[in-house]
């Protein structure tokens, strides 16, 4: 399944300012860096003026798509945040996520997008905070939490099939999504991802448009980096 995050605020400056540092070192520490890699480690620790300088000048769809080649850039980082909080809120590896982007979307706001997420589905029906999720649907849906009584009595014989639909459906309830969104927004913040979670959606792997590499904005933005450096250099 893949996993939505819509999101409520961006501090676009204070993702640079997390991000770009750890950027900058991780390339300066590399073997055989590429030209980015070498752009980015001699402009050092001018990269955090220099980027706040430039993104000042940016309108909103260009700063979505500073912060989509942020996250890109730090995948490994946000995916490794969100695999380790997502393991001590379930009690054990039950979701572990692939793959970790942000997604600016044409007309739409920007959102983070969790793929080729890997769920233990009969450990996920039976966990504690499903169990208690589900006693908690009592209050709102008798007959939704009958139906997942029944679907965790039987999650041994059911098929992978009706596993998932099970398992987006609890994800997708009131009493757990808003913990998993909590949970979530946690682990980005603590990968330097400045950000307000506003809702999270568990859906079937795909329904969600995938992200859209743009390497010309990159580009464009190394160049205004660039260009920013030298005029405050001379």
């Amino acid at each position: 399944m893949d996993i939505r995050l819509e999101l409520a605020a961006v501090d676009y400056r204070k993702c640079v300012e997390t991000l770009l540092p750890a950027l900058v070192e991780h390339c300066a520490a590399k073997a055989q860096p590429n030209a980015l890699d070498r752009f980015l480690a001699g402009l050092g620790a001018e990269a955090v003026d220099a980027a706040g300088a430039v993104l000042d000048t940016m309108d909103a769809d260009e700063r979505d798509k500073a912060v989509v080649w942020l996250v890109s850039a730090h995948e490994e980082r946000m995916r490794n945040s969100a695999n380790r909080h997502l393991a001590a809120f379930f009690g054990a590896p039950i979701v572990q996520i692939g793959r970790f982007a942000a997604v600016d979307r044409p007309g739409s706001d920007l959102t983070l997008r969790a793929s080729q997420v890997a769920i233990d589905y009969p450990a996920l029906l039976n966990s504690p905070v499903v169990a208690d999720g589900v006693e908690r649907l009592g209050a709102e849906n008798a007959v939704l939490k009958g139906a997942a009584q029944l679907a965790i009595r039987l999650s041994a014989h059911l098929s992978n099939g009706s596993l998932e639909k099970q398992g987006i459906l609890l994800l997708n309830s009131a009493p757990v999504k808003s913990r998993l969104t909590a949970v979530l927004q946690d682990a980005v913040r603590q990968a330097g991802l400045a950000v307000t979670v506003r809702d999270v959606a568990a859906e079937p792997d795909g329904a969600s448009p995938a992200p859209v590499a743009d390497d010309a904005f990159g580009a464009r933005l190394m160049a205004a980096l660039q260009n920013e450096v030298n005029r405050r250099r001379a």
